[in-house]
């Protein structure tokens, strides 16, 4: 029952842009968006070499003493 398959040729691609617009699409979009990239790099670089090295420290108040939850399981305080 075993049928013996011939080797298919590859297809043909389905869209072949021989005009060139697309790439010079992406690239004239590419440029914009690679310079803001660039910019905000940078921008992001050079706040962290500003950076004080002495900053104040974070107050974080103190968390409040634990106390059981009163339920059904919990002894009574009565």
């Amino acid at each position: 029952m075993a049928e013996s398959r011939q080797e298919e040729p590859a297809p043909a691609p389905v869209f072949v842009d021989q005009s060139g617009l697309r790439s010079r699409l992406l690239r004239r979009f590419g440029w914009p968006v690679s310079v803001v990239g660039a910019i905000l790099a940078a921008a992001m670089g050079s706040s962290l070499v500003g950076m004080q090295s002495e900053a104040p420290a974070m107050e974080i108040p103190p968390k409040p003493a634990y106390l059981p939850a009163r339920g059904p399981l919990s002894p009574s305080l009565h």
